[in-house]
């Protein structure tokens, strides 16, 4: 008998180790358990029994209710239960649970529970309830559509028919949402996330947002509307992409145009390629991603635009420089790799994003989860490129002070103050930006629809600069072209030579030359030429440069620029009183004269004769 006895009970102590004594306590109990329904364990263990009396809690010696477990193998899962499936135990917002598990872990055998609700027992939230009115809805929404409220109360459920809402008789439509916390996201759906509500223009819109300030309480409905459904918005192309698809591909036909020019600034020009391959590039990236398909199926495409972010400033300089410093002194940019260590750094930052799996990545724009690291990201662009801005002013300050002494005409310069005034408007629209979202997180409001609208009107502005670079492209492409020999290049010996002859000129060799130049400007008219240059004048006097501008700063108090447009202005004057002249345009009678554009024109005639030239003919005339 003892012998036919050993091998079970060898078995049953091998099998010892491999079954556990499990105790289950429960800590805490939701407020709203009726006092006369029974807790039951349902598991693995009983073949997830739901009222199993075997498995009914009971209250111990301290008045907690428990249940041990003999002889039971982990890992096992298992939830509670009040005797059925429909009154299991929820999670913190009464909504399905997942199953708790055993694995058997070091920490003993006794399992210490806390059941957060019941599901089909109605849990009072936390922070209270908000009604929610939407009072419009797009045209095209389906007459026979059901409407859902989807947020982080339900789990983000776009289905859920305890959230569907109620219509009412006005046409608008309601719904109370119980709220957890004090920010509480939601969307609107009509069952779906493929029928997801979306931005006007039917690009996916972010979590729209209801935040409390302390001890808030929402007593009046709060108002809104849906804009567009993302499966009916149909094709994204409106205005504003149009605008923005029509300037990056304007951008890659100025690069072939500017290469294309004869006698074209290579130097600078390859610089300017490059910069307008960026803004072309970050134009496609911005439209890209207002379509649904294009940004379901590659979201990643949303950080291209970000790529001008630490790159756009320090090229812009570099160009600036190399337009402006390098025919003016004939010095060399060098090797300016330093410029692009931010964006080499931005590289590395955006690293993880780029290799974020497409879906989580999706998961993370839609629910702002990304929207901290932006922030971030363009505030400290935003201070980059307002430096960066502020080096190129200076930079071209400088370059206007040197030329006005060589140069009558300002095509360059014009050029870069209208590009600048842009770019000025951009950062502006960038710092209101960030001013309304500061606002918006220091009043505890949601102005994100403010911030969209001054994001875009930002990127609007910033591809009007293609379009400035073609207007200039065609009206003046010798801003592309190179220049004149300037005499502040590397000087060789003959001009050395004349240097000295200039500095010691006499008072009667001055005065000859400058009689000369009198004549020659009453006689032969050559401010007429708008690309007058100092060289150019001084041959037609007969003298060198370095004495012609001795002459001209000594003998009239003016630097060359101010000289030659003062004759300018006299012979506008005189024109603009002539008969024959009565039917041109000022702007044309200034052209006519030698200025080429008209704020060259404006800026001259105010400072000579401090007026506008309306104002003056006006004074002359009546």
């Amino acid at each position: 008998m003892l012998q036919k006895s050993l091998p079970i009970l060898v078995f049953c102590w091998l099998a010892l180790p491999l079954c556990a004594q499990v105790t289950f306590v429960v800590d805490a109990l939701p407020a709203n358990t009726p006092a006369e329904d029974s807790l039951f364990v349902a598991g693995t263990f009983n073949d997830w029994q739901p009222g199993d009396s075997a498995f009914r809690l009971s209250t111990d010696s301290t008045g907690r209710l428990s249940l041990t477990l003999r002889q039971v193998q982990p890992p096992f899962e298992f939830k509670i239960t009040r005797g059925s499936w429909k009154r299991v135990e929820g999670d913190a917002l009464g909504q399905q649970a997942d199953n708790r598990r055993y694995d058997g872990s070091a920490k003993g055998d006794t399992v210490h529970l806390q059941i957060l609700s019941w599901e089909g027992l109605p849990l009072a939230p936390t922070h209270g309830w908000a009604t929610l009115l939407v009072k419009a809805i797009p045209e095209n929404t389906p007459p026979d559509a059901s409407l859902y409220v989807v947020g982080s109360f339900n789990k983000w459920h776009p289905g859920d028919p305890n959230y569907k809402l109620q219509r009412e008789p006005d046409g608008s439509y309601s719904i109370r949402i119980p709220l957890w916390q004090d920010t509480t996201h939601y969307k609107f759906s009509r069952g779906a996330w493929e029928t997801v509500e979306g931005r006007p223009n039917g690009r996916a819109r972010v979590n729209r947002q209801l935040i409390l300030q302390p001890g808030e309480a929402i007593a009046t409905p709060i108002r809104v509307e849906i804009e567009s459904w993302e499966d009916l918005s149909g094709n994204p192309i409106n205005i504003y992409t149009i605008l923005l698809l029509l300037a990056a591909i304007q951008g890659l036909l100025l690069i072939l145009a500017i290469n294309s020019l004869q006698n074209n600034n290579r130097a600078a020009n390859r610089i300017l390629s490059v910069l307008i391959l960026l803004i072309s590039v970050a134009l496609a990236g911005r439209v890209s991603t207002y379509d649904r398909e294009m940004f379901q199926r590659m979201p990643h495409l949303l950080l291209l635009p970000d790529i001008i972010y630490f790159l756009y400033a320090p090229v812009f300089f570099l160009y600036v420089k190399r337009l402006l410093h390098v025919p003016a002194h004939g010095k060399k940019t060098g090797h300016s790799y330093w410029h692009f260590v931010p964006f080499v750094l931005q590289l590395l930052a955006y690293f993880p994003l780029l290799a974020m799996p497409k879906w989580a990545f999706i998961d993370q724009v839609v629910n702002l989860g990304l929207k901290p690291f932006f922030a971030w990201a363009g505030g400290l662009a935003l201070l980059y490129n307002a430096a960066y801005w502020w080096a190129c002013r200076s930079t071209i300050g400088r370059y206007e002070k040197e030329a006005s002494n060589t140069h009558a005409f300002e095509t360059n310069l014009e050029f870069l103050r209208v590009v600048m005034w842009l770019k000025a408007a951009c950062l502006g629209l960038w710092a209101a930006t960030y001013f309304i979202g500061g606002l918006g997180l220091a009043l505890h409001q949601d102005f994100s629809f403010l911030t969209d609208k001054t994001t875009d009107a930002l990127w609007a502005a910033f591809s009007l600069t293609v379009f400035f670079l073609g207007y200039y492209t065609m009206r003046q492409p010798e801003i592309f072209k190179l220049p004149d020999p300037d005499p502040a290049t590397p000087k060789l010996p003959e001009e050395e030579a004349e240097e000295k002859a200039a500095a010691a000129m006499g008072e009667e060799e001055m005065r000859g030359v400058k009689e000369k130049l009198e004549q020659l400007m009453l006689a032969e008219k050559p401010y007429r030429n708008p690309g007058l240059t100092l060289f150019e004048l001084a041959q037609m006097v007969g003298t060198n440069a370095h004495s012609l501008s001795r002459v001209i700063n000594e003998g009239f108090a003016m630097n060359f620029n101010d000289f030659i447009n003062s004759y300018r202005v006299e012979e506008f004057k005189r024109l603009a009183l002539l008969e024959e002249y009565q039917n041109h345009t000022l702007l044309a009678i200034a052209f006519f004269v030698g200025f080429n554009s008209k704020s060259a024109f404006n800026r001259s005639f105010k400072k000579l004769e401090d007026c506008t030239p309306r104002e003056y003919l006006k004074g002359i005339t009546s």
